[in-house]
Order: structure tokens, then sequence, then C-alpha cells
């Protein structure tokens, strides 16, 4: 990591830029359906469907492309491709829900050539006894990001519109496409994309399997899942205006920075079994709460909680994926295993989504509450996978 400090940097940078967009186009974007469809969550589940269907199909064929060459390109055109999405909401306006299928194609693309690369270079650029303190330090920057930008972001709409911020994004993006030409090359390898072997050798590999299966639950609640986007919709409905939800997100987010420091202070290299399994059971107890005392503050208690305790667990499955992945039985074999990975992860996100169109399509809110509730189970079943994977494996 030393050796590679400045492309370390680079790569540092051109997450928090990410992470920038990804504020825009995560909680915002919500917000922005809320406000302008009537039918806002069967708008929201069809446009996410339909992102993670074509970003499912990408993942294989990204991965088959980046095998042997063209990993900086791919990584670049993805970087390109989420210009072009932001340049489309800006030129779509008020029009965007008539074009769902064009704009969720845009993302899909963009999204699936960006990560799929990224994640190769954690891979290759950053041993694993080194993956603790890097991970910490990139989700550290993130956070620090995620407790300014949204109250940005949410002044800016609030000031102005949702079309004027969405350009100060685009500018964002044209720096990312700059600095993204900035990587060294990777060098170019000879072997064959053989993802049938990869799945074989997975099938033997216990830690692995125990991946795959955390990938299908982190789509349903950690990773970008319906599970986020719900609280996403509930705390909006207290919050009621976008500098609202940006101060409220900031505020998660110091929070989620000071929790993450802490972790990094005292499990960096202790066993955190025990943990993981309590951040799995938490949710579930404050989702509780808050059903039974439903009001603003518990709204907003919930909401906070409920997203440190994601970030968290996150912060911990990435650390022990790439673990997994680095272990020398997928040498040859790491973009097939990020590939399948992908599909399984986009698998989860489309599952939970397609229930969350069912619900919108009932129009019933209570409805909604039943899917939380087993949306937020699903979260003890993955802390209890992620518990039996070693940190150090």
């Amino acid at each position: 990591m030393k050796n590679n400090k400045l492309e370390f940097n680079i790569i540092i940078a051109l997450n928090i830029l990410r992470d920038i967009i990804e504020i825009f186009s995560g909680p915002f974007l919500t917000a922005y359906f809320i406000k302008t469809s009537a039918e806002s969550i069967v708008d929201l589940s069809i446009f996410n469907i339909f992102s993670y269907f074509i970003l499912l199909v990408c993942s294989v064929f990204v991965g088959y492309i980046i095998k042997n060459r063209f990993k900086i390109a791919s990584y670049r055109l993805g970087i390109i491709f989420n210009f072009i999405y932001i340049l489309s909401i800006i030129l779509l306006n008020d029009q965007i829900m008539h074009y769902l299928w064009l704009v969720a194609i845009l993302y899909g693309i963009s999204t699936s050539f960006y990560y799929m690369p990224f994640n190769f270079f954690l891979t290759k650029k950053i041993q694993n006894e080194d993956r603790t303190a890097m991970e910490v330090r990139k989700k550290f920057l993130s956070t620090i990001t995620n407790i300014l930008i949204p109250i940005f972001l949410g002044s800016m709409i609030t000031i102005t519109n949702y079309r004027f911020t969405a350009l100060i994004i685009l500018a964002i993006s044209f720096i990312q496409i700059i600095l993204s030409f900035m990587l060294k090359p990777i060098e170019k390898t000879h072997n064959s994309f053989n993802i049938k072997d990869t799945i074989k050798k997975i099938k033997t590999d216990v830690n692995a399997m125990r991946v795959i299966v955390l990938a299908f639950l982190s789509g349903l609640t950690l990773s970008s899942g319906a599970l986020i986007t719900i609280n996403t919709i509930l705390i909006y409905n207290v919050m009621k205006s976008d500098l609202n939800l940006g101060l409220i997100v900031s505020i998660t987010s110091i929070f989620q920075v000071i929790v993450a420091y802490l972790y990094k202070k005292r499990y960096n290299k202790k066993n955190d079994k025990l943990l993981v399994l309590v951040l799995g059971i938490v949710p579930i107890i404050v989702l509780s709460i808050y059903l039974i005392f439903r009001n603003n503050i518990t709204s907003v208690l919930y909401y906070v909680i409920f997203n440190i305790i994601i970030n968290l667990l996150s912060m911990i499955h990435t650390i022990k994926l790439f673990n997994v992945i680095n272990k020398p039985t997928f040498n040859n074999s790491q973009i097939e295993f990020l590939s399948y990975r992908e599909v399984w992860l986009n698998f989860g996100r489309m599952t939970g989504f397609l229930l969350l169109l069912l619900v919108g399509l009932c129009y019933n809110y209570t409805l909604l509450f039943v899917l939380t509730i087993i949306l937020t189970i699903s979260l003890i079943v993955f802390g209890g996978i992620l518990k039996n994977i070693d940190k150090n494996d």
C-alpha cells in the first residue's frame, strides 16, 4: 500500500466523489420520486427492478471483458456512463417518470462497469493484513462526506431546485472522468474467463458459499436494497423537506464515523463474532419500538440507529468478503468470483423491489410495515452467517 500511495489516494478520491453522486441519486432521488409521483412506491420499484436486472446481466458481461484486459478502460467507461445518466436526469426533468426504462438502463450499465473493476482494484492492490485499516479509512472519509454533503445537497435543492443541483453533480462526475486517467494500467493476463469452474470452487469452500448467500441477503437489506429505500420513504414522510432529510442523514453519518472508529480501535485484530450477531438482532428490536410507539421521535431514532447498524455491518462484511476472495483458491478466478457474487447481489435487490412493487400495487401502507419487518428479520440471518466467517481467513 505504501508503494502505491498516490494511486491509492486517487482511488479513495474517486470513491468519495462516487459517494457524493450516490447520495444525490440515493435518498434525494427517492425524495424526488415521492414529490413527483403519486405512485412513488410503484415507480421506485419499477426503476430499481429494471436497473438491477440490467446490472445482473452486465455483471457477467463486464467480468468477461475485464478478465485479461480493459480493467481501467471499463472502470472509466462506468464513470462516463454515470455522467450520461446524470445528464439524462437533467434533460428529462419532470418527464423522468415517462422514461424510467432509459434512466434505469443507464444506471445499470454505469454501475456494473464502475464497481466490477473497482472491486478488483481492492482485491489486487490491498493486502489482507492492510484490509481492515484501509476499509476503515475509506469508510471514515466516506462518512465525513456523508456528514457534509447531505446538508449541502438538501440546502441546494431547497433554495434552487433538483435540476440545478444535478448540474453540480454532473460537474463532479466530470472530475471523476479526469481523475480516472491518472490510474496505472493493471498488468494483462492470459487466463480464460471460466465462471463454471469458479462456481465449482465456491461450492467446495464453506466461507465462499457463505459469501454468496450474504450477497443475496445484502441485496435485500444492506446494499441499495428495498429496506434502505423503505427507510428513506418513512423518514422523508416525517422530515417533509429535502433540507430536513439532509440534516438527518448528516447527523446519522456523524454517529456512523464514531462507531466505525470504535470498531477499528477495539476489533482491528480481535474476534468480532458476538458483535456481528448482536448487530443483526438490534434492528428488529429498534423496529419493534418504532412500531409500538409510532411518532416523529421514534421514527428519527429508528432511522439513525438502523443506519448506524447497517453501516457497521456493511464495513465488516466488506472486510471479510475481500479476505475470502483473496484466498489462494481463487487467485486466478477473482473476476469470476466477483461476477458470480454480483449476480446474487442483484438478484437479492430485484427480489426486494419486486416485493415492494406488490406492496405499492396494493395501495396498503400496513403492508409496507409488514415488508419492513420481514426484511429486517433477514438481517438476523445475515448476522448469523457473517459471524461464522473468520475476519482473518
